[in-house]
């Protein structure tokens, strides 16, 4: 299972109960794929640009697991419904794992081993020798 992260934007000229109906429905479909770590309703908001002459939209933002290709019938069920003006589907960059200065500072402090020294090769014709 990998961890994806999806934004949907929906129709704001809608009641925000009809609105919410819509999320709820792809919630649903992602849960019956997947697992839902984190759904998190933006609330209405005025968009960029126009989007098929609406100006505003009902922004969600799901946080879910499931397989790959789980991901193909989500984006198709997206394309489906028309009360969904824009969506995206992304994977969150994976956490960096934090190292311990003292372990940093130590790492520092011990000499790396020098390398051997290997003697210069000797010019084969009188031009190498002369530049």
């Amino acid at each position: 299972m990998r961890e994806f992260e999806l934004m949907v934007i929906v129709d704001g000229t809608m009641p925000e109960e009809e609105a919410t109906a819509v999320a709820t429905t792809v919630q649903s479909f992602i849960s019956s794929r997947g697992t839902i770590l984190k759904a998190d309703p933006w609330g209405r908001r005025r968009m960029a640009y126009p989007i098929n002459k609406k100006q505003d939209g009902y922004y969600w933002v799901i946080a879910f697991e499931c397989e790959p290709g789980e991901v193909d019938a989500l984006k198709q069920q997206l394309r489906v419904n028309e009360n969904v003006i824009r969506w995206m589907v992304t994977r969150p960059e994976h956490k960096k794992t934090v190292v311990p200065v003292e372990t940093v500072v130590a790492q520092e402090a011990t000499p790396a081993p020098a390398p051997e020294s290997v003697p210069a090769p000797e010019p084969s014709t009188p031009s190498e020798a002369q530049e």
